[in-house]
């Protein structure tokens, strides 16, 4: 068995992401000492194809692995690295190929996790949704599943 996570939305749907403990594993150890969590999930500005929710980490996270380039499916933790312990964190999936950025150019990011390709179109249908609609709710839970 091995641990997922869940996504799920408020206004219907959701998808699963394998942890990548191999790229990143105190990324994926201080994401899962956040579950659950509950946020409010908005579509990116910067990065195209990407939504993301505000998150707060109990313990320091570092670089790890970190990539500027991401694909559909990649769930990645990003964190305003020179800004300290003030630093604003997130947590993003992507539906698309994309280059991680913000307003001042490129963010460097630590992929975690990546939700399986038969799932890419569910990510998509509710990236869209929240892009088209506006933020909503969502909840992110660890379950076990087969490897």
């Amino acid at each position: 068995m091995t641990t997922r996570l869940r996504f799920r939305f408020e206004r219907g749907g959701g998808f699963t992401a394998r942890l990548c403990p191999d790229l990143s594993p105190e990324t994926v150890e201080a994401v899962v000492a956040m579950l659950p969590l509950e946020a409010t999930v908005y579509h990116s500005r910067w990065s195209g194809r990407e939504i993301n929710f505000p998150v707060k980490s109990p313990a320091s996270v570092p670089r790890e692995r970190q990539t500027c380039t991401v694909n559909a499916g990649d769930v990645v933790y990003w964190k305003e690295w020179e800004m300290g312990e003030a630093a604003q964190e997130a947590l993003a999936v992507y539906y698309g190929a994309e280059v991680t950025r913000d307003h001042r150019g490129y963010l460097p990011v630590n992929v975690f996790a990546r939700v399986p390709p038969d799932e890419w179109p569910e990510i998509e249908r509710v990236g869209l949704r929240i892009w088209k609609e506006g933020g909503e709710g969502v909840t992110v839970t660890a379950v076990e599943a087969a490897a």
